[in-house]
């Protein structure tokens, strides 16, 4: 896969005054919760249910490279890449950058995504709905 082909979303998002914290700048949890936005709305627009027969994704690792603050007032793009697919679980990277400046890259964060049956608390392969839309 080439970066152009691993894209599978964007989610443009308005900064809200009330995700800054005591420092003037978003606090940092704000920016996962920016990637689970996007993650969201990104099932949702492919009509891949969340919770199905008590299976769906749980986020098993994920990590931020904090580059540079988002101050409000700001409106963010949130990028999707798929890097891997395995048999269970799939690995995205997102990007967070400025809307109106796309060269200012506020973070870059990665999270590894297992589809699990919830009663058993272990993981199932993939739904096919769920591959096809991260090809």
């Amino acid at each position: 896969m080439t970066g152009a082909d691993r894209m599978i979303w964007t989610e443009t998002i308005p900064v809200r005054w009330g995700d800054m914290d005591a420092l003037g700048h978003v606090n940092n949890a704000e920016y996962f919760r920016y990637i689970e936005q996007a993650r969201v709305s990104w099932f949702t627009a492919r009509r891949i249910p969340m919770l199905e027969n008590a299976r769906g994704p749980v986020i098993v690792r994920a990590g931020c490279e904090f580059l540079r603050p988002i101050v409000f007032p700001a409106t963010v793009v949130v990028s999707t890449e798929v890097v891997s697919i395995g048999r269970s679980s799939f690995t995205v990277r997102h990007e967070i950058r400025d809307a109106g400046e796309p060269a200012v890259h506020y973070a870059s964060a990665d999270a590894v995504v297992v589809w699990i049956d919830h009663n058993q608390g272990r993981s199932v392969p993939l739904p096919e709905p769920v591959r096809a839309a991260l090809r």
